[in-house]
């Protein structure tokens, strides 16, 4: 059955352009389908095309082109032409799937007369997708790729009906909500020069709303990517830490949290991240990108050559949570960061704890060799800050410093305690 209505309506031109495409390497896009389950949605069984046409041309992404394939047993099957760049084929349909199955339960299905009808049904998951393989060890022939990526958007599109209706469906509702209402905010933890006790630059630091059903950014960010939205949360995180972020002397930093995952993304080589900073009055070079905790490199050379592309532009590269573990020593090796974070969890108390100190002091002779500047996190007791600036550690983070806060015009302090 599947074989015969994949040969009808509009596969047709899916095969067509998968010809051309398949035939010159697929240089100019990547084609895929996605699959929409239309239950709950006022739709009439098999409509006219050219209604669901101009529907999905009117309601689809910006960056894919898409056609009715057919309307089947209460699904709807959508063939895309996307950008064909690794890794962002599956995005674009993604987004594109989502978009289309919350305006098809926010409106139902085109009437045909410009007045759609609500479905009064919750936003869920409810539609799969699947990109057209090709190359090496992928099917043979068009039809087979077809078959097989009707396969696999069946399967995601179970696999989403189930997430739906499993237990996080409701951190799915709210995450979702809190992208398309921008309700997350960003804070600002000062950094202070040990030396001279100036505020040196921010660390930006996302917060829920308060009714938030995620009680912090670790489980916000968490649950993002696990579940597909950590490109959006991020996006929006950056865009938010930079337009709220104090007023910056030339020499100030602003600290943004991101991950190599994210660096890797081809949408976050577009230069938004500079239109941004260029809209707020600042430059490239009073961003330092730092590396969090979540992120995972499996291949510093790759990892370099991003990095690279970065520092062109003016952008530092700090490591955070030195010393929490092994990755992080690893990346410094490899990475040879502007800054080196230090965890706290070998800050606090370190003035009663000779390990400790040692450790301490080891990275900052090592940093200073290597002409890497170190911060020191979780600082929370005068005892600690002395012990700090004795043995030379640059700049400074914590509660005795400063808390996370909204900082106004003149942000920086007089009469820290520098013990």
């Amino acid at each position: 059955m599947m074989g015969t209505w994949l040969e009808s309506g509009g596969w047709s031109r899916l095969t067509e352009r998968a010809a051309e495409l398949f035939g010159n390497g697929g240089d100019g896009g990547a084609l895929g389908l996605i699959c929409l389950e239309l239950d709950g949605s006022p739709y009439r069984e098999n409509g006219p095309p050219r209604i669901w046409n101009d529907w999905l041309a009117q309601n689809g992404a910006a960056d894919a082109k898409l056609w009715l394939g057919a309307e089947v047993a209460g699904h709807l099957w959508v063939c895309a032409e996307v950008p064909a760049a690794e890794g962002l084929a599956d995005d674009v349909l993604r987004d594109a799937g989502r978009k289309l199955r919350h305006v098809l339960l926010a409106r139902g299905k085109p009437s045909g007369d410009g007045n759609d009808v609500s479905s009064g049904t919750n936003d869920g998951e409810g539609f799969g997708y699947a990109v057209l393989k090709r190359g090496p060890g992928c099917p043979a022939s068009i039809k087979d790729a077809m078959y097989e990526a009707a396969v696999q958007a069946i399967w995601r599109l179970r696999q989403s009906v189930v997430a739906r209706d499993g237990d996080d469906e409701p951190q799915r509702i709210e995450m979702e909500r809190l992208l398309r209402e921008r309700s997350i905010r960003s804070v600002y933890q000062p950094i202070v020069r040990l030396g001279a006790g100036e505020v040196f630059g921010y660390e930006a630091l996302t917060r829920c709303p308060a009714d938030s059903l995620f009680d912090g950014p670790l489980a916000l960010f968490g649950f993002a990517e696990k579940n597909g939205y950590a490109y959006a949360l991020d996006r929006l995180a950056r865009e938010k830490a930079i337009d709220g972020v104090p007023t910056l002397n030339t020499a100030q930093k602003i600290f943004i949290n991101v991950t190599m995952g994210i660096m890797k993304d081809p949408r976050f080589v577009s230069g938004q991240t500079a239109q941004w900073l260029r809209r707020r009055g600042l430059r490239q070079g009073q961003v330092v990108l730092e590396l969090t905790e979540r992120s995972s490199i499996d291949d510093f050379g790759e990892a370099k050559k991003i990095l690279r592309h970065y520092r062109e532009q003016g952008y530092e590269i700090a490591i955070d949570d030195a010393g929490a573990g092994y990755s992080s020593l690893q990346a410094i090796v490899e990475l040879r960061p502007d800054y080196i974070k230090v965890d706290k969890s070998l800050v606090q108390n370190a003035d009663g704890d000779e390990m400790k100190k040692q450790m301490l002091r080891t990275f900052v002779r090592f940093a200073k060799r290597m002409d890497i500047r170190t911060v020191a996190e979780g600082i929370e007791r005068p005892q600690e800050l002395r012990m700090l600036r004795t043995m030379g550690v640059d700049f400074g983070q914590g509660y005795l410093l400063g808390r996370p806060g909204e900082y106004g015009a003149d942000a920086a302090r007089n009469g820290l305690p520098m013990g």
